[in-house]
């Protein structure tokens, strides 16, 4: 006997064996329970779904000769549909018959009574595929057939029937089957063959198949002609061309690192090894989509790939996952267009990976010896207001350099390299620099509550100076830089350093150039005089909605 395919072998034979679309049972069950059974029926919904197998179940339960609801699998009529051969239930595929003059003979035989059964039943399938002609010449057949004629039209693309023939049907929309049924339909058959599996395997073919039975089935025939004895992920993995979540996480890793040349070095490796480049691309996306959902709502069941001590250890602010996230679906839309997929998957590495900061507000550096005295007025020790713009002017030239020109910059926290300066000429005693240096790895503790990411920052940033209750400190990331300057985490920090330095800090990063180069301008002066430091670095207690509206009436 010939090798049966397993999404044949294993298609549902009765209304019990469907896979998912419970709902759409129970309503087929109870019309044809109750004897409302309509003239014409519209299945629609992703392919591989049931919609053609669910239209022989229902023909099956009009057709039994053991009665109408009944799929009793054992008389001639239940057999006869089984195989395809029954000539009351006539399997019609659009694609080859779209045409005005094969709707016309379809017509010509509706009025002849059923042979063998109580019912006529036609089910054109991909009926998409027809043209306009051909469903004008349907319409009035398909709303008033003969009592003993039922249609089932199945299609993938319901938005390409005219309206008149949808208004003529009872639609049922066939949703992707969830990833949990899918798993235990391929234990049920692979129970069924005696193949051994890995249930991890089955979970990472459910993620391939997409909601798809039949796809599911066909890519588990494929895993059982490669694996030896027993199915396992890694058989996944190199069948289908899959990095491992491990790999996938540890490129994520090099990603935020911004380390690309290993990035580069890794995705050449595994397409070398057959990986396919699609698929990690869409993996891509929904890792970081879980990082920024978790980073959202911090709630672990909305996850799809991750769970919550993956996303804590690779945490980053929302607004750069957000800008991860737009440079992958960028570039995922772009592989029609290529003509080679590795490359368009490095050019978008090379976004990702890209030392400039996408959303970051440049630093404010003016020259001290340009700026006029009368623009920087002595301060208390204690006062640190907002810079203002500053007027440098220059022989032939008049400019002005604005700190803040944008809405969205003024949550930013902005510096000009003076602010440094004055903040060495008050910085602490290096004594005491040297104990909050001491007490720094204890910001270990904090990396798994909420407040876990900026603790992060924190114990991978190097303080420099201590002044005015300011830190600063320098950081070699840019997607903690980022982090540093949003003035709304300063109440973050705020708590942190409070539980583990004992007081609280507003926390300052620059780069590690900028602090050299306040360090060159600090020695070069020849008196060191303690000026006021002009940083807003926000808030320090949140607005009462009334204060706000207020405020908001004045702006």
């Amino acid at each position: 006997m010939a090798y049966q395919a397993l999404y044949n072998k294993y298609r549902p034979q009765t209304f019990e064996e469907v896979v998912g679309q419970k709902s759409i049972v129970t309503t087929l069950r109870n019309a044809i329970r109750e004897d409302k059974i309509a003239h014409a029926y519209l299945f629609c919904g992703p392919r591989g779904t049931g919609k053609t197998t669910m239209a022989r179940l229902f023909s099956k339960a009009l057709d039994c000769k053991k009665g109408i609801g009944c799929q009793c699998l054992e008389c001639e009529s239940c057999k006869a549909i089984a195989k395809g051969d029954h000539p009351d239930v006539i399997e019609i595929d659009a694609a080859s018959n779209s045409t005005v003059d094969s709707v016309r003979q379809l017509i010509d035989n509706v009025s002849y009574q059923p042979i063998m059964s109580r019912y006529k039943v036609y089910i054109i399938d991909e009926v998409h595929n027809m043209s306009n002609s051909a469903f004008n010449a349907l319409l009035k057949t398909l709303e008033e057939p003969p009592s003993f004629v039922v249609f089932i039209l199945c299609t993938t693309e319901p938005q390409k029937i005219i309206p008149t023939i949808l208004s003529r049907v009872q639609r049922f929309d066939f949703s992707k089957v969830r990833k949990e049924d899918l798993v235990s339909n391929m234990k049920r058959v692979l129970d069924s063959e005696k193949v051994a599996y890995e249930e991890e395997a089955l979970t990472a073919l459910a993620s391939l198949s997409d909601g798809g039975v039949r796809d599911s089935l066909s890519l588990l025939d494929q895993l059982v002609s490669y694996a030896d004895e027993k199915i396992t992920l890694e058989d996944v993995d190199n069948l289908f061309g899959l990095l491992s979540l491990k790999d996938e996480l540890h490129l994520v890793s090099l990603i935020q690192e911004r380390k690309t040349d290993e990035c580069l070095h890794l995705v050449r490796e595994k397409y070398e090894g057959g990986m396919d480049i699609l698929r990690l691309h869409d993996d891509l996306i929904t890792i970081f989509k879980d990082l920024a959902i978790y980073q959202a709502t911090k709630d672990e069941s909305l996850l799809v790939k991750l769970d919550g001590a993956s996303c804590q250890s690779l945490a980053r602010p929302l607004s750069i996952l957000r800008q991860n996230i737009d440079a992958l679906l960028k570039a995922r839309r772009e592989y029609r267009h290529s003509e080679s997929l590795l490359g368009n998957l490095e050019l978008c590495l090379l976004a990702l990976t890209d030392e400039t900061p996408m959303a970051i507000v440049p630093n404010v550096v003016v020259p001290s010896q340009t700026v006029p005295a009368e623009a920087r007025k002595p301060e208390e020790k204690k006062d640190r207001l907002a810079t203002k713009p500053v007027e440098i002017k220059t022989e032939g030239k008049e400019f002005t350099t604005k700190a803040i020109e944008r809405k969205e910059t003024e949550e930013k926290i902005v510096y000009t390299l003076d602010d440094i300066v004055n903040l060495m000429n008050q910085a602490i005693e290096r004594k005491e620099r040297e104990e909050l240096s001491a007490r720094w790895k204890d910001f270990s503790n904090h990396l798994a509550d909420e407040d876990g990411y900026e603790a992060k920052a924190l114990l991978s940033a190097k303080l420099r100076l201590a002044a005015l209750d300011i830190l600063v400190v320098t950081t070699k990331s840019l997607s903690d830089l980022d982090l540093f300057l949003e003035k709304k985490e300063q109440k973050v920090f705020h708590r942190l350093t409070k539980q583990v330095l004992g007081k609280e800090y507003d926390v300052l990063a620059i780069k590690e150039g900028e602090f050299k180069e306040a360090v060159d301008r600090f020695r070069s002066q020849a008196e060191k005089t303690k000026t006021a430091c002009h940083i807003d670095f926000g808030e320090k207690t949140e607005k009462t909605p009334s204060t706000q509206f207020f405020e908001d009436l004045m702006a």
